[in-house]
């Protein structure tokens, strides 16, 4: 079974860059093999804290381990 991709926000987190729970958007990761992915859903809750989740085949499709950073986009 594969997640659906997904970032996890605080609802402060949210509205800094402006979306909001189950909202579909786009991500940019800023990797040696950029990638745009597409149907990313937003979750908002208290409980979390920022991060995106990807399945394996993705993360390696553009090299990203470790952290790296993404664009948001709506």
């Amino acid at each position: 079974i594969a997640a659906k991709r997904h970032i996890h926000l605080t609802p402060k987190d949210a509205e800094e860059f402006g979306v909001s729970d189950k909202q579909i958007v786009s991500v940019k990761l800023d990797t040696a093999r950029p990638l745009i992915f597409g149907d990313v859903v937003v979750r908002v809750s208290e409980k979390f804290s920022a991060a995106m989740h990807i399945d394996t085949d993705e993360s390696n499709a553009a090299c990203a381990s470790g952290e790296v950073y993404g664009e948001i986009i709506k």
